[in-house]
């Protein structure tokens, strides 16, 4: 997806908020910002894409605050939050006549959690709140049935943030009863609040997938020209690619993988306007 307007001020605003994360001196802030608001003239432009753009945002402000991962304390609460829920979701997916449709609405709506963003949960503590309220209003883009007739041989499945990785999992379960091979693909480095290798580790997903690799480089979503000639082989042979989250619509629009398939909250105007699908809804959409 490339850059829009209106995504500017809502990195800037993403900036402010992890910087507030980090330090509560008014000074470092406003000097993070000033200089902050200096790169994004200088890198600013629609013809780049919007996960690019944000990247290399997001790696100066990590620069200027001295902090490689401002969010721990938040992705370890999300997680802690999210885990107390699985109960409740496992008790969802049972009751459900296709487990698969229900463990994937359970991970759409652990992908409310995105802080710092207009629109999406501020703090992990909302997700309990709403939890059920997300899945009760279903999927309104639901091409799960689709989705289905390409769950065979190498299926590989992008996590995004912490907090909905443990919804994942449940997910990653359900997919193993068909006859593919699944690999996770997470985080290699922090950034923002997308789960790591270190965090899919301690949630055991070695349990239910068949292999864990990462993205490789720094980066919002993913960058295609510093993924490991493994990622780029399995992409190439994929029989089906699984994308939770924004970040990754917003860095695999612009490749040319399919099929694929998107599964996230729609949380923002440009998001929804790429999609060709209204805001604030839940989607499995898949791309042949």
């Amino acid at each position: 997806m490339k850059m829009k307007a209106r995504c500017a001020p809502c990195l800037l605003n993403r900036v402010l908020f992890e910087s507030s994360l980090v330090t509560k001196d008014e000074k470092k802030m406003s000097y993070v910002m000033e200089n902050v608001l200096k790169k994004m003239a200088e890198i600013y432009s629609d013809k780049k894409s919007s996960a690019e753009i944000a990247t290399e945002i997001h790696g100066y402000a990590y620069g200027l605050l001295g902090s490689k991962d401002p969010y721990k304390n938040l992705k370890e609460k999300s997680n802690e939050i999210a885990l107390q829920l699985v109960p409740k979701a496992k008790e969802f997916i049972e009751k459900s006549e296709d487990k698969l449709k229900a463990s994937i609405l359970c991970s759409i709506a652990g992908n409310s959690i995105d802080f710092g963003i207009a629109g999406s949960a501020s703090k992990p503590e909302e997700l309990a709140s709403k939890f059920e309220e997300y899945i009760k209003q279903g999927l309104y883009h639901d091409d799960v049935d689709e989705i289905k007739k390409y769950l065979k041989g190498s299926v590989l499945y992008f996590t995004d943030n912490c907090g909905e990785i443990v919804f994942d999992k449940l997910v990653c379960e359900i997919l193993k009863e068909y006859n593919i091979h699944l690999t996770l693909v997470c985080k290699r480095y922090p950034i923002l609040t997308d789960a790591t290798y270190d965090d899919v580790k301690k949630l055991g997903f070695e349990e239910v997938v068949d292999e864990i690799i990462t993205t490789g480089k720094f980066a919002v979503g993913i960058d295609f020209y510093g993924i490991s000639e493994k990622l780029k082989r399995k992409l190439q042979e994929a029989n089906l690619i699984i994308c939770k989250g924004m970040a990754n619509y917003e860095a695999f629009s612009e490749a040319n993988y399919r099929p694929i398939a998107y599964l996230m909250r729609i949380k923002c105007q440009s998001i929804a306007e790429a999609m060709e699908l209204p805001a604030g809804i839940n989607v499995a959409k898949l791309y042949k």
